[in-house]
C-alpha cells in the first residue's frame, strides 16, 4: 500500500497501491470488502465526503515520479459514488 489510509464511522478503510487499485477493506479484519484498478500508480490521499446527501471517495491516480518503478501517466482525480 503506498495512498494514504482512510478510515469511515461505517468500519471500512480506504487505501491503495502502485498497482492503481483503489481498497476498500473491513476495519475489523483486513479483508478487502471492494477493489477497482485506476489503471495507474495511486500515491495521493483518499478522501471521503458528503455533497448532495451522496457519499463521494477521490482518490488521485497516475502518480509517477521518478524514485517509483511505474510507467509515467497522466495524473487524475477519480471520483467514486458510495451507495
Amino acid at each position: 500500500m503506498l495512498a494514504a489510509i482512510t478510515p469511515t464511522a461505517g468500519g471500512v478503510v480506504f487505501t491503495g497501491d502502485l498497482n492503481g487499485d483503489v481498497l476498500a477493506l473491513d476495519a475489523g479484519n483486513g479483508s478487502v470488502l471492494w477493489r477497482n484498478s485506476t489503471g495507474a500508480a495511486l500515491g495521493g490521499g483518499v478522501i471521503s465526503y458528503l455533497t448532495g446527501g451522496h457519499q463521494r471517495m477521490a482518490v488521485a491516480a497516475g502518480m509517477s515520479p521518478a524514485i517509483w518503478p511505474v510507467p509515467k501517466t497522466t495524473g487524475r482525480v477519480i471520483i467514486y459514488s458510495l451507495p
